[in-house]
């Protein structure tokens, strides 16, 4: 077997062993005897014709091994932090905020200090924001983990390993640590107090969901509804909403300009609301994945996009192997795109009684081949689903570019005349009123919601199964 058929079996395998070390702990001092074993046993296969059919079994474990072994290291980044050796202990400590997220009722801080990082939950008021020094008092605590959701290993992530709940803060200097994402984060806020001029309070916040990845200044009763109907995504710059619109634009530029010049506007496109919602980590993952997607609909070649889909998988998670596990935003990044490679040219196919009109069709299958692979995923963290959430999807994230679109030109045009912006910003307005009118209407049908609570989790792992069997056969078949 030439090395290059090797490749997908290394990388599924690689996967495979971060996968499982986040599940169960073993000790590196056994990996490494692992490892130096299947090597040692890889030489003797590779000088001795009569085991060389053993060769590839010892590569695919060791690198089940090395994922494992990748994990690990990752995991014990701890020893870097100081903070969590003061858990319990009431401590006063200046940071710099490096993300700051509004909700209805509280606020989440993640401030940058010398003895590592901690993340705040404090009022909604007042309002701290990128680059702000902040001094703080409070009590460590350690993030709790329980059945229902794993909040240490989640933030562990990204490098956090404590918390303070309302501790006494104080604003006592500005220093941001990077001037390009203070940049950025400025362009956010200046089009976000845009979008709240030109636009009553509900559209605005749909409209900054969609545009820059700021849900939380959205009514809770309107949240609900978007959950209910499972198009929550759409109120966050997510994967699984960008992939879908980069999708859609690449179709419709397509329609009058050169496939190679469609590509790269769309990814353009997709970069530049990126860059605007800060460039934050999650931010950048998703975006991948978009672009993934849209190779996937320029090329029309399954080999390209799932290899191209499974390398940027590995890649991150070479980086970050907590990604795989415990980010939310990664798992439906890569589900999103999975399912729009593999399964929106067959359902589009079948909907050949929709119009092609704005690519009416082709979004409708990637909406409805994203929703078969993330559907699951969303039941098994508990979120209640309504049976109508594919005819909501279809009708909610069809129009989710046109909103971007006409939000991104109405802010804008804003800073040069608010009576423009007003102009401009009418389709975003009607739109969203459409979006918000579709969500309440299809989330009182309480009798079409189901939740995990009524599906056995034996059956979504099973559903999961199926489907990861079938993609794995599936880049297997054509690399």
């Amino acid at each position: 077997m030439a090395i290059k058929k090797y490749i997908p079996f290394l990388i599924l395998s690689f996967l495979g062993g971060v996968f499982a070390r986040s599940f169960f702990n073993v000790s590196i001092a056994v990996i490494f005897t692992v490892v130096g074993m299947l090597c040692g046993l890889g030489i003797i296969a590779l000088a001795s014709k009569e085991f060389s059919g053993i060769f590839f079994w010892v590569l695919i474990a060791a690198t089940f091994a090395l994922g494992m072994a990748r994990f690990y290291f990752f995991e014990n980044k701890i020893n870097d932090d100081q903070l969590h050796k003061r858990y319990g202990q009431q401590i006063t400590i200046q940071g710099t905020v490096i993300s700051s997220t509004m909700k209805t009722k509280s606020s989440k801080i993640v401030l940058h200090t010398r003895d590592g990082k901690l993340l705040l939950i404090g009022q909604v008021h007042p309002q701290y924001k990128y680059g702000d020094l902040l001094s703080v008092s409070g009590v460590l605590f350690e993030p709790p983990t329980d059945d229902t959701f794993d909040t240490a290993h989640v933030l562990a992530k990204d490098n956090i390993y404590s918390e303070m709940l309302f501790p006494h803060m104080k604003k006592v200097g500005y220093a941001p640590e990077s001037k390009i994402v203070n940049i950025l984060f400025k362009i956010k806020d200046a089009f976000e107090e845009k979008l709240k001029l030109i636009l009553p309070s509900d559209n605005a916040a749909l409209a900054d969901g969609m545009l820059l990845g700021n849900e939380g200044s959205a009514d809770q009763s309107l949240v609900d509804a978007f959950r209910k109907t499972g198009t929550i995504h759409i109120l966050v710059l997510s994967g699984y909403n960008i992939t879908v619109v980069g999708a859609f634009l690449i179709l419709l530029f397509g329609y009058f300009l050169p496939s190679l010049a469609a590509f790269f506007i769309s990814a353009s496109g997709i970069i530049l609301f990126t860059l605007m919602t800060g460039a934050t980590a999650s931010a950048v993952r998703a975006a991948i994945m978009a672009i993934v997607g849209l190779i996937a609909a320029k090329t029309g070649r399954l080999s390209i996009s799932l290899n191209s889909l499974f390398l940027s998988a590995a890649s991150m998670v070479l980086i970050n192997p907590m990604l795989m596990r415990f980010d939310r935003g990664f798992q439906l990044s890569f589900l999103a795109t999975l399912g729009l490679i593999l399964v929106s040219p067959v359902i589009s196919k079948k909907l050949r009684f929709l119009p092609n009109f704005l690519s009416i069709r082709e979004n409708a299958a990637s909406s409805l081949s994203v929703e078969l692979f993330v559907i699951p995923l969303l039941l098994s963290w508990g979120a209640g689903i309504s049976l109508l959430s594919p005819v909501a999807n279809i009708l909610i994230v069809g129009v989710v570019p046109a909103v971007m679109l006409f939000s991104f030109l109405g802010a804008t045009l804003s800073f040069l005349s608010l009576t423009v912006g007003v102009i401009v910003v009418s389709p975003t307005y009607l739109l969203t009123n459409f979006q918000i009118g579709v969500a309440k209407f299809l989330a009182g049908f309480e009798s079409f919601i189901v939740s995990f609570n009524y599906i056995p989790s034996f059956l979504l792992f099973l559903i999961y199964v199926l489907l990861f069997s079938w993609a794995i056969k599936r880049y297997v078949e054509i690399y």
